[in-house]
């Protein structure tokens, strides 16, 4: 229809209708190119959101590890500046609880912080990074990925430097005994007047406790920068920064 109208004008010089015909053809085109590219538009809008979605819940997640662990760093270091003090103090009445004896065994607690990461790997691999979110949104991605390297390179070096390290056991007053109904069938028993009395094993702890309060912190400065993150995407996504359940599972 429009090549004929236009062989028409052509043919009759109606120079007026062939730039019509043209500006309509030209319109037609432009238009068609908007409305695709405000499809593709709306499209790449709803895969951000849902890549956003996505990812809190990883995000979230992280943050209950990072909580338990860092409540579980600070119980055992806790019971075992109580029993580096009563061992200085002389005061050893009632020492001997489940509490201080983790306290003085646990001295190395080196778990790898692995959490869920297949959604930021996707958005990274993708090229989604650079058009997801904001700003701020991606400084407190950019910290806490930062945070979670340098975490897990603290646990490698310590696991390193502790290799070589005496085991708590080595310690003639120290030992295991079997313990049926505990979860790993076995309880650590301590002469704590022998154990007092060796300054040797108040020089173990000493170290032991310097090594696991900087563990401590560094667990707790990684939990510091996933809520931050966390706190962004619940922002963009409207979404509370709370674990529903057990963040192992």
């Amino acid at each position: 229809m429009i090549l004929s109208r236009l062989s028409h004008a052509f043919r009759t010089q109606n120079w007026f209708a062939v730039a019509l015909e043209f500006i309509i053809v030209i319109a037609g085109v432009v238009i068609g190119f908007q409305v695709t590219q405000w499809a593709d538009e709306r499209s790449d809008a709803a895969h951000r959101a849902v890549a956003l979605d996505r990812l809190h819940g990883e995000v979230v997640n992280a943050v209950g590890i990072l909580t338990w662990m860092v409540a579980n760093y600070d119980e055992i270091n806790t019971s075992r500046t109580e029993v580096i003090e009563r061992i200085i103090a002389g005061d050893l009445d009632g020492i001997d609880t489940d509490e201080n004896r983790s306290g003085a065994v646990a001295v190395s607690l080196l778990p790898a912080f692995s959490p869920r990461q297949g959604v930021y790997t996707e958005i990274v691999s993708s090229g989604m990074l650079s058009n997801l979110g904001d700003e701020a949104f991606r400084d407190a991605l950019g910290e806490y990925q930062s945070g979670v390297v340098f975490l897990q390179g603290q646990i490698d070096y310590f696991r390193t430097i502790t290799a070589t390290d005496a085991d708590v056991t080595e310690f003639d007053y120290v030992w295991l005994e079997y313990a049926p109904g505990t979860t790993r069938e076995r309880r650590f028993v301590i002469d704590w007047n022998a154990a007092a009395a060796d300054p040797e094993f108040l020089q173990y702890l000493l170290a032991a406790n310097n090594r696991m309060r900087a563990m401590q912190g560094w667990w707790d400065n990684t939990l510091s920068l996933a809520r931050d993150l966390c706190a962004e995407t619940g922002r963009l996504t409207g979404q509370a920064c709370e674990q529903p359940g057990d963040p192992f599972e």
